[in-house]
């Protein structure tokens, strides 16, 4: 079978829970684009999670940095 080489669409994930899933931090989700036409007019906090964007869709340093300082300002 053929496959074609048209836009793929990545998205990295980020879930964090204690050892028996009795506390959750809401989703971590990184996609290519800026703003996805599914949010619609909402941003990610507004559907429950957290959204950042990169070129491929990648968990970069400076991505995880970022939410891993808004997790420690919230404890």
């Amino acid at each position: 079978t053929r496959v074609s080489k048209g836009k793929k669409k990545k998205l990295t994930y980020l879930v964090v829970t204690n050892a028996d899933g009795s506390r959750k931090l809401p989703p971590l989700i990184i996609g290519k684009v800026y703003k996805p036409h599914c949010f619609w007019n909402k941003t990610g906090s507004e559907l429950g999670s957290h959204y950042q964007n990169n070129v491929k869709a990648w968990m970069m340093a400076s991505i995880y940095q970022e939410w891993l300082l808004d997790w420690d300002h919230k404890l």
